[in-house]
């Protein structure tokens, strides 16, 4: 009968190799039961939309680049394009008479390349619309700076010319006062809060 204080019998290097590994699988299987129970809290938390996904599925999804009728971004810092470097329509699509014409004039004094103004058939029911080609975005947005509220959408223009349409509630021409404030103004060119990218630029 052996004694609380005999001492214990020395392992054999077998027994000390045994035990190490058993010790060692003992610690395998607990960090993976404990990554297994919160792989599985996690899961059911998503699943059950307590916790969202921040990653989500980003690595997938596409780019939406403008197309015709959306309203394109300008280029990044963009500074505005010189008057004398834009050809500008001015087209009247209201019944007042004569909207084009001033709005014409003001944009001549300012120092645009000026084209017949013209009237249209369809009524636009907003205030001014500014529609440009994919090469002629930036100069879409150098001209709507002398229109406020104005709208820029992006059109199937293959040339760089910008067109200009009045509509229903466009409220006049700006003054000479003001057309001389926008033009000394070196801001660049204001970036809408939604516009989607022009394609080959995202990178830039």
């Amino acid at each position: 009968m052996s004694t609380p204080n005999a001492p214990h019998p020395a392992l054999t290097p077998r027994e000390r190799f045994l035990r190490e590994r058993q010790q060692r699988q003992n610690t395998t299987f607990s960090i993976i039961g404990v990554a297994m129970i919160a792989a599985a809290v996690l899961a059911a938390l998503v699943f059950t939309g307590l916790l969202p996904i921040p990653f989500g599925n980003g690595f997938s999804e596409k780019i939406k680049y403008a197309e015709v009728g959306d309203v394109p971004c300008p280029t990044q810092s963009a500074k505005p394009v010189p008057p004398s470097q834009i050809s500008v329509t001015v087209i009247n699509t209201t019944q007042h008479a004569g909207l084009a014409s001033k709005a014409s004039d003001m944009l001549a004094t300012a120092g645009f390349q000026m084209q017949e103004p013209d009237n249209a058939e369809v009524e636009y029911t907003g205030k001014v619309r500014i529609t440009a080609g994919a090469s002629a975005v930036d100069a879409a947005y150098s001209v709507a700076r002398f229109f406020p509220g104005a709208r820029v959408r992006l059109s199937d223009a293959t040339d760089s010319s910008v067109k200009v349409e009045l509509g229903t509630f466009y409220d006049g021409a700006m003054s000479a006062e003001d057309v001389q404030r926008v033009l000394k103004s070196s801001d660049s060119v204001e970036q809408p809060t939604k516009c989607l990218p022009m394609s080959g630029t995202h990178d830039k």
